[in-house]
Protein backbone atom coordinates (compact mmCIF):
# COMPACT_ATOMS: atom_id res chain seq x y z
CA UNK A 1 0.00 0.00 0.00
CA UNK A 2 1.37 3.36 -1.05
CA UNK A 3 1.30 6.56 1.17
CA UNK A 4 0.15 9.37 0.44
CA UNK A 5 3.12 12.33 -0.69
CA UNK A 6 2.94 15.81 1.13
CA UNK A 7 4.85 17.91 -1.03
CA UNK A 8 7.95 19.19 0.43
CA UNK A 9 8.55 22.66 0.76
CA UNK A 10 11.72 24.07 -0.79
CA UNK A 11 12.98 26.70 2.03
CA UNK A 12 13.34 29.09 -0.86
CA UNK A 13 12.21 32.61 -0.14
CA UNK A 14 10.27 34.18 -3.51
CA UNK A 15 10.26 37.80 -3.45
CA UNK A 16 7.66 38.81 -5.60
CA UNK A 17 8.61 42.70 -6.37
CA UNK A 18 11.62 42.49 -7.41
CA UNK A 19 10.86 38.18 -8.68
CA UNK A 20 13.90 36.93 -6.75
CA UNK A 21 14.49 33.63 -5.14
CA UNK A 22 16.80 33.10 -1.93
CA UNK A 23 18.03 30.28 -0.17
CA UNK A 24 19.18 31.52 3.00
CA UNK A 25 21.73 34.17 1.48
CA UNK A 26 21.91 32.74 -1.38
CA UNK A 27 20.12 34.30 -4.59
CA UNK A 28 19.19 31.82 -6.95
CA UNK A 29 18.37 31.92 -10.74
CA UNK A 30 14.78 31.93 -12.38
CA UNK A 31 13.68 29.74 -15.24
CA UNK A 32 11.87 32.14 -17.32
CA UNK A 33 14.65 34.59 -17.57
CA UNK A 34 17.26 31.50 -18.28
CA UNK A 35 14.62 30.56 -21.30
CA UNK A 36 14.45 33.88 -22.39
CA UNK A 37 18.66 33.85 -22.57
CA UNK A 38 18.77 30.40 -24.22
CA UNK A 39 15.95 29.23 -26.10
CA UNK A 40 13.46 32.62 -26.89
CA UNK A 41 15.62 35.59 -27.21
CA UNK A 42 13.24 37.30 -29.73
CA UNK A 43 10.20 36.67 -28.04
CA UNK A 44 9.07 40.04 -27.48
CA UNK A 45 10.65 41.70 -30.49
CA UNK A 46 8.78 44.53 -32.23
CA UNK A 47 6.34 44.49 -29.10
CA UNK A 48 5.88 47.95 -27.80
CA UNK A 49 6.52 47.89 -23.72
CA UNK A 50 3.13 49.47 -23.32
CA UNK A 51 1.21 46.23 -24.86
CA UNK A 52 3.57 44.00 -23.00
CA UNK A 53 2.61 45.46 -19.23
CA UNK A 54 -0.56 45.43 -20.08
CA UNK A 55 -0.59 42.11 -20.92
CA UNK A 56 1.73 41.49 -17.64
CA UNK A 57 -0.98 43.35 -15.70
CA UNK A 58 -3.87 41.22 -17.21
CA UNK A 59 -2.11 37.94 -16.16
CA UNK A 60 -1.42 38.98 -13.22
CA UNK A 61 -4.87 39.83 -12.26
CA UNK A 62 -6.46 36.58 -13.85
CA UNK A 63 -3.62 34.70 -11.95
CA UNK A 64 -4.34 36.69 -8.59
CA UNK A 65 -8.02 35.33 -9.02
CA UNK A 66 -7.90 31.44 -9.83
CA UNK A 67 -5.12 31.12 -6.82
CA UNK A 68 -7.75 32.97 -4.54
CA UNK A 69 -10.34 31.03 -5.71
CA UNK A 70 -8.31 27.31 -5.04
CA UNK A 71 -6.84 28.79 -1.88
CA UNK A 72 -9.57 30.07 0.13
CA UNK A 73 -12.78 29.30 -2.10
CA UNK A 74 -13.07 32.69 -2.90
CA UNK A 75 -14.88 33.18 -6.32
CA UNK A 76 -15.03 36.80 -7.30
CA UNK A 77 -17.52 36.57 -10.18
CA UNK A 78 -15.34 37.29 -13.04
CA UNK A 79 -15.32 35.40 -15.93
CA UNK A 80 -11.88 34.11 -16.08
CA UNK A 81 -12.69 32.14 -12.62
CA UNK A 82 -16.20 30.91 -13.67
CA UNK A 83 -13.87 29.44 -17.19
CA UNK A 84 -11.17 27.86 -14.74
CA UNK A 85 -14.21 25.93 -12.59
CA UNK A 86 -15.57 25.08 -15.68
CA UNK A 87 -12.31 23.58 -16.96
CA UNK A 88 -11.45 21.77 -13.49
CA UNK A 89 -15.24 19.92 -13.47
CA UNK A 90 -14.24 18.85 -17.10
CA UNK A 91 -11.06 17.29 -16.71
CA UNK A 92 -11.23 16.09 -13.10
CA UNK A 93 -8.26 18.84 -11.89
CA UNK A 94 -7.67 18.13 -8.27
CA UNK A 95 -6.06 21.19 -6.61
CA UNK A 96 -3.19 20.47 -4.08
CA UNK A 97 -1.29 23.64 -4.85
CA UNK A 98 -0.77 26.93 -6.25
CA UNK A 99 2.48 28.89 -6.74
CA UNK A 100 4.63 26.03 -5.38
CA UNK A 101 8.39 26.84 -5.46
CA UNK A 102 10.48 23.94 -6.50
CA UNK A 103 14.36 23.73 -6.67
CA UNK A 104 17.44 22.24 -7.19
CA UNK A 105 18.55 23.26 -3.69
CA UNK A 106 21.49 24.72 -5.54
CA UNK A 107 21.18 27.69 -8.45
CA UNK A 108 17.83 27.02 -9.67
CA UNK A 109 14.05 27.96 -8.40
CA UNK A 110 10.81 28.59 -9.64
CA UNK A 111 7.19 28.94 -8.92
CA UNK A 112 4.76 26.47 -10.74
CA UNK A 113 1.25 27.96 -11.20
CA UNK A 114 -0.42 24.53 -10.51
CA UNK A 115 -0.23 21.61 -8.84
CA UNK A 116 -2.57 18.94 -9.16
CA UNK A 117 -3.25 15.64 -7.59
CA UNK A 118 -3.55 12.75 -9.22
CA UNK A 119 -2.90 9.82 -7.05
CA UNK A 120 -0.78 9.49 -3.81
CA UNK A 121 2.38 9.60 -6.00
CA UNK A 122 1.23 10.90 -8.85
CA UNK A 123 0.62 14.90 -10.03
CA UNK A 124 0.11 17.07 -12.96
CA UNK A 125 1.33 20.49 -13.63
CA UNK A 126 -0.20 23.23 -15.21
CA UNK A 127 0.46 26.41 -16.23
CA UNK A 128 -2.31 29.48 -16.71
CA UNK A 129 -1.57 31.20 -20.07
CA UNK A 130 -3.68 34.64 -20.72
CA UNK A 131 -2.61 35.13 -24.34
CA UNK A 132 -4.54 36.47 -26.51
CA UNK A 133 -2.98 34.32 -29.55
CA UNK A 134 -1.19 31.04 -28.22
CA UNK A 135 1.39 30.46 -30.86
CA UNK A 136 3.41 27.55 -31.30
CA UNK A 137 6.59 29.46 -30.10
CA UNK A 138 4.57 30.39 -26.40
CA UNK A 139 3.41 26.95 -26.39
CA UNK A 140 6.99 25.40 -27.05
CA UNK A 141 8.59 27.76 -24.53
CA UNK A 142 5.97 26.91 -21.85
CA UNK A 143 6.35 22.91 -22.72
CA UNK A 144 10.27 23.69 -21.85
CA UNK A 145 9.08 25.83 -18.43
CA UNK A 146 7.32 22.72 -17.59
CA UNK A 147 9.58 19.86 -18.29
CA UNK A 148 11.97 21.71 -16.25
CA UNK A 149 9.53 22.30 -13.16
CA UNK A 150 8.80 18.45 -13.75
CA UNK A 151 12.58 17.86 -13.13
CA UNK A 152 12.70 20.13 -10.36
CA UNK A 153 9.49 18.93 -8.52
CA UNK A 154 10.78 14.74 -9.00
CA UNK A 155 14.06 15.93 -7.68
CA UNK A 156 12.71 17.69 -4.56
CA UNK A 157 9.72 15.47 -3.76
CA UNK A 158 12.02 12.43 -4.32
CA UNK A 159 9.38 9.37 -4.82
CA UNK A 160 6.99 11.71 -6.28
CA UNK A 161 6.05 11.16 -9.88
CA UNK A 162 4.56 13.55 -12.36
CA UNK A 163 1.86 12.42 -15.03
CA UNK A 164 0.80 15.06 -17.39
CA UNK A 165 1.78 18.42 -18.13
CA UNK A 166 -0.57 21.65 -19.97
CA UNK A 167 -1.33 25.04 -20.46
CA UNK A 168 -4.65 26.13 -18.95
CA UNK A 169 -5.05 29.26 -21.68
CA UNK A 170 -7.92 31.66 -20.36
CA UNK A 171 -8.68 35.04 -21.37
CA UNK A 172 -12.43 37.05 -21.75
CA UNK A 173 -11.01 40.61 -23.05
CA UNK A 174 -13.03 43.35 -24.66
CA UNK A 175 -11.85 43.95 -28.67
CA UNK A 176 -11.57 47.21 -30.07
CA UNK A 177 -14.71 46.31 -32.38
CA UNK A 178 -16.75 45.90 -28.88
CA UNK A 179 -16.92 42.07 -29.08
CA UNK A 180 -15.04 39.65 -26.47
CA UNK A 181 -12.06 37.48 -27.30
CA UNK A 182 -13.09 34.76 -24.96
CA UNK A 183 -11.07 31.61 -24.48
CA UNK A 184 -11.12 28.82 -22.19
CA UNK A 185 -8.94 25.70 -22.94
CA UNK A 186 -6.47 22.97 -21.85
CA UNK A 187 -3.47 22.54 -23.85
CA UNK A 188 -1.52 19.21 -22.98
CA UNK A 189 1.97 19.55 -24.26
CA UNK A 190 4.80 16.80 -24.23
CA UNK A 191 7.63 15.82 -21.06
CA UNK A 192 11.12 17.01 -22.74
CA UNK A 193 13.54 14.52 -20.58
CA UNK A 194 14.69 15.45 -17.36
CA UNK A 195 18.68 15.14 -19.02
CA UNK A 196 18.16 17.10 -21.73
CA UNK A 197 16.20 19.72 -19.09
CA UNK A 198 19.72 19.36 -16.58
CA UNK A 199 22.14 19.58 -19.47
CA UNK A 200 20.03 23.30 -20.62
CA UNK A 201 20.25 24.65 -17.37
CA UNK A 202 24.05 23.47 -16.70
CA UNK A 203 24.83 24.26 -20.26
CA UNK A 204 23.56 28.20 -18.91
CA UNK A 205 25.64 27.89 -15.55
CA UNK A 206 28.77 27.61 -17.43
CA UNK A 207 28.02 30.73 -19.48
CA UNK A 208 26.98 28.74 -22.69
CA UNK A 209 25.20 28.76 -25.55
CA UNK A 210 22.70 25.74 -25.40
CA UNK A 211 22.14 23.61 -28.84
CA UNK A 212 18.07 22.46 -28.96
CA UNK A 213 17.58 19.52 -29.97
CA UNK A 214 14.52 20.06 -31.19
CA UNK A 215 14.78 22.92 -33.00
CA UNK A 216 14.94 22.90 -36.84
CA UNK A 217 17.99 22.72 -38.35
CA UNK A 218 18.34 26.51 -40.36
CA UNK A 219 19.24 23.79 -44.18
CA UNK A 220 16.02 23.04 -43.56
CA UNK A 221 14.02 25.52 -42.13
CA UNK A 222 15.52 27.59 -45.81
CA UNK A 223 13.18 23.86 -47.72
CA UNK A 224 10.40 25.36 -45.93
CA UNK A 225 9.07 27.62 -48.88
CA UNK A 226 10.05 24.61 -51.13
CA UNK A 227 8.42 22.54 -49.25
CA UNK A 228 5.49 24.16 -48.79
CA UNK A 229 5.43 24.75 -52.74
CA UNK A 230 5.70 21.10 -53.68
CA UNK A 231 3.34 19.71 -51.21
CA UNK A 232 0.75 22.08 -52.86
CA UNK A 233 1.66 21.08 -56.53
CA UNK A 234 0.98 17.27 -55.20
CA UNK A 235 -2.23 18.62 -54.02
CA UNK A 236 -3.48 20.40 -57.51
CA UNK A 237 -1.93 17.00 -59.32
CA UNK A 238 -3.86 14.76 -57.28
CA UNK A 239 -6.78 16.68 -57.72
CA UNK A 240 -6.98 17.14 -61.12
CA UNK A 241 -5.69 13.45 -62.04
CA UNK A 242 -8.98 12.58 -59.87
CA UNK A 243 -11.24 14.77 -62.16
CA UNK A 244 -9.58 12.83 -65.32
CA UNK A 245 -9.69 9.78 -63.85
CA UNK A 246 -13.81 10.49 -63.12
CA UNK A 247 -14.24 11.79 -66.65
CA UNK A 248 -12.44 8.87 -68.12
CA UNK A 249 -14.67 6.23 -65.80
CA UNK A 250 -17.86 7.74 -67.00
CA UNK A 251 -17.17 7.69 -70.52
CA UNK A 252 -15.96 3.70 -70.00
CA UNK A 253 -19.44 3.57 -68.22
CA UNK A 254 -21.29 5.04 -71.04
CA UNK A 255 -19.19 2.80 -73.75
CA UNK A 256 -20.07 -0.35 -71.49
CA UNK A 257 -16.02 -1.50 -71.75
CA UNK A 258 -13.96 -2.61 -69.01
CA UNK A 259 -10.78 -2.30 -70.29
CA UNK A 260 -8.84 0.54 -72.86
CA UNK A 261 -4.96 0.41 -73.83
CA UNK A 262 -2.33 2.49 -75.91
CA UNK A 263 1.53 1.60 -75.86
CA UNK A 264 1.88 2.96 -72.89
CA UNK A 265 -0.82 2.88 -70.79
CA UNK A 266 -3.90 0.74 -69.65
CA UNK A 267 -6.84 1.04 -68.27
CA UNK A 268 -8.66 -1.12 -66.62
CA UNK A 269 -12.26 0.28 -64.91
CA UNK A 270 -13.12 -1.74 -61.72
CA UNK A 271 -16.52 -2.96 -61.17
CA UNK A 272 -18.21 -1.97 -57.90
CA UNK A 273 -17.77 -4.57 -54.91
CA UNK A 274 -18.05 -4.93 -51.24
CA UNK A 275 -15.79 -5.26 -48.61
CA UNK A 276 -15.57 -7.61 -45.39
CA UNK A 277 -13.80 -6.71 -42.46
CA UNK A 278 -13.68 -7.89 -38.36
CA UNK A 279 -14.44 -5.52 -35.97
CA UNK A 280 -11.91 -6.25 -33.93
CA UNK A 281 -12.90 -4.12 -30.77
CA UNK A 282 -16.15 -5.30 -30.99
CA UNK A 283 -15.40 -9.22 -30.91
CA UNK A 284 -13.16 -8.48 -28.04
CA UNK A 285 -15.82 -6.99 -26.14
CA UNK A 286 -18.30 -9.58 -27.36
CA UNK A 287 -15.43 -12.96 -26.73
CA UNK A 288 -12.85 -11.92 -24.10
CA UNK A 289 -12.07 -15.17 -23.44
CA UNK A 290 -10.05 -15.99 -27.03
CA UNK A 291 -6.45 -15.02 -27.04
CA UNK A 292 -6.17 -13.02 -29.94
CA UNK A 293 -2.32 -13.55 -29.89
CA UNK A 294 -2.83 -16.41 -31.94
CA UNK A 295 -4.04 -14.70 -34.73
CA UNK A 296 -2.08 -11.74 -34.68
CA UNK A 297 0.54 -10.62 -37.54
CA UNK A 298 2.85 -8.38 -36.88
CA UNK A 299 4.14 -6.18 -40.05
CA UNK A 300 7.37 -3.72 -40.10
CA UNK A 301 6.34 -0.42 -41.14
CA UNK A 302 8.93 1.32 -42.57
CA UNK A 303 9.83 4.90 -40.57
CA UNK A 304 8.56 7.95 -42.33
CA UNK A 305 8.39 11.40 -42.07
CA UNK A 306 5.13 13.47 -41.12
CA UNK A 307 4.80 17.32 -42.80
CA UNK A 308 1.93 19.44 -41.36
CA UNK A 309 1.66 23.17 -43.33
Amino acid sequence: MTKKIELKDSGVVFLPEPHEYWLGDKKLNGITGMLHRQLFPDEFDGIPMANINKAADYGTSVHASIEDFDKNWINDGTQEVADYINICHEYGFVHEASEYTVTDGTNWASNIDKVYRVSDETFSLGDIKTFGNLTSQKIEKTRWQLSIYAYLFELQNKKAHVDKLFIIHIRNKAKKDGSFDHISEVVFVDRIPSDICKDLLDTDLRGEQFQNPFSIPEEIKNQEAQIRQLIETKKEAEEKLAEIKANILADMEISGVKTWATDTMRLTRKMPTTRTSININQLRKDHPEIDYSLYAKTSNVAESLLIAV
